[in-house]
């Protein structure tokens, strides 16, 4: 996943990372390796929508299978990698914000999937993560992937900051395709 940021300023981006369990091409114009379709069976798991056929991925060093009958037990091992992950990355402690869903308008909204996702990652950082859900949208959104807005400049308007933070910030978000809601 790649995306290029604007800012006016590039000292704003020297601490910015973005760091992933899995990646596939989304280019129309490029051929598929078996990576990418591995990743999209990964991402549908992740967004709870269904399966065909089957992924693969490594767990504890051993190649496992998941399909539909099993993929739950995939989903469930996410939040201790995407903990190891970021802790790989980051040395200390810092505040993981949730990216909102598209219909999260204020932070007792129902569904709110990136905030129980926050929230498992937390349980996995031996303490060094808590979690603020500092954003929501002023309105509900259009799903990106339904065709909705992938824009950063309308995210930037689109969003309300709902707590001030201060510390180094984890902003979270379950799938990164142009990287407009984290621009935003």
């Amino acid at each position: 996943m790649c995306f290029r940021l604007r800012t006016k300023s590039s000292a704003q981006l020297a601490n910015l990372k973005l760091i992933s369990i899995c990646a596939y091409l989304t280019d129309g114009d490029v051929k598929w390796r078996p990576e990418d379709h591995r990743a999209t069976k990964m991402v549908k798991a992740l967004k709870g929508d269904p399966i065909k056929g089957y992924f693969s991925s490594v767990v504890g060093g051993v190649w496992r299978k998941y399909d539909q009958s099993n993929v739950h037990e995939f989903v469930e091992r996410i939040p201790r990698a995407l903990a190891g992950n970021i802790l790989r990355h980051h040395d200390g402690l810092a505040t993981i914000v949730p990216i909102p869903n598209s219909h999260v308008i204020a932070t007792t909204t129902a569904g709110f999937k990136t905030l129980d996702l926050a929230n498992k990652i937390a349980e996995h950082s031996g303490g060094r993560f808590k979690v603020a859900p500092a954003l929501v949208f002023n309105e509900v959104q259009q799903k990106s992937r339904g065709g909705g807005p992938r824009d950063a400049s309308h995210f930037e308007k689109a969003y309300r900051i709902v707590q001030s933070l201060a510390g180094p910030i984890i902003l979270l978000d379950d799938v990164c395709t142009s990287g407009g809601h984290l621009i935003g």
